[in-house]
């Protein structure tokens, strides 16, 4: 597994930031607080920043340091930092300091190429998929995405249809599709002019599902942890432990008047995947 991230942003007040610190050190990480202009002298440890910019978070990126919001942001701040490049977002309550995680999923075998020409989605897709343990490679050029998935293995294609030429694009896939298996889900705007066109080029049968922009994150994050269908209808399962207690009744509903000890059975219930979902929900924010 990987550190999800090299920096903390937060504008959270001390007593919770000095939290986090604390949960992330339980971790096992090194943290320095640092300024913009004193980052760079804190090499191998998570640099925490108390009075972030979307301007510090692009200058991590380029260094190749991913950057996780901690805290509340306004809206107009969280389009900036996202537009900037930042895929983490973490906004619980500083009393569920224990759901930040901290690595992402161990490795599968799975490996997903992305074609959509957007640096940016193309970053945040990356991100998403590589903390839930996902192989990834993001393409920009035609040539090279069908090398890439004609010599690599490929198990989902991610292609944004409305900035691709379908009358290029199309032959070569579906020659691919009679190669190897793969599964694609494409991104299409269903109000965009010449829909049926486009579709009778055969996007259709590349993409086995076809999503608008604005649903795209919905379907995807919702998909997680991949699992055949009967195992998705519900994330939480009940667990029944059977308890000895203490039970009482009360004068005027106040004063305990009498005493016995009865056995009862507890039932809780508990996520299936706790680890899944509280990464799931640092991506949360592009819904």
């Amino acid at each position: 597994m990987d550190n999800l991230f090299g920096a903390v942003l937060t504008q959270l007040p001390d007593a919770e930031k000095n939290l986090i610190v604390t949960w992330l050190q339980v971790q096992g990480f090194v943290i320095k607080e640092c300024t913009q202009k004193t980052w760079k002298d804190h090499p191998d440890s998570i640099r925490l920043f108390s009075k972030p910019s979307p301007e510090i978070a692009k200058e991590l990126l380029d260094w190749s340091i991913e950057p996780i919001l901690c805290g509340s942001f306004t809206k107009e701040e969280k389009e900036n930092y996202k537009n900037n490049g930042v895929s983490l977002l973490w906004e619980k309550p500083f009393t569920e300091i224990h759901t930040l995680p901290c690595k992402t999923l161990p490795m599968s075998k799975l490996t997903w190429v992305i074609y959509t020409k957007d640096q940016n989605l193309d970053k945040h897709l990356s991100v998403f998929l590589k903390t839930l343990g996902h192989t990834v490679y993001a393409e920009g050029n035609l040539e090279f995405l069908l090398k890439r998935i004609q010599t690599g293995p490929c198990h989902f294609l991610i292609l944004d249809w409305d900035v691709i030429d379908p009358h290029i694009t199309v032959p070569g896939l579906t020659k691919l599709k009679r190669e190897k298996q793969f599964l694609s889900i494409g991104i299409k705007d269903f109000m965009k002019e010449h829909l049926y066109r486009d579709l009778k080029t055969g996007i259709g049968n590349i993409s086995e599902v076809l999503v608008s922009k604005q649903d795209f994150w919905n379907v995807l994050i919702h998909s997680f942890p991949l699992e055949e269908e009967a195992k998705t209808q519900t994330k939480w399962k009940e667990k029944t432990k059977s308890v000895s207690k203490l039970s009482f009744t009360f004068q005027e509903k106040k004063i305990p008047i009498t005493m016995q000890l009865t056995e009862t059975n507890i039932i809780k219930n508990e996520v299936t995947s706790p680890e899944v979902e509280n990464l799931l929900d640092l991506f949360h924010w592009f819904l």
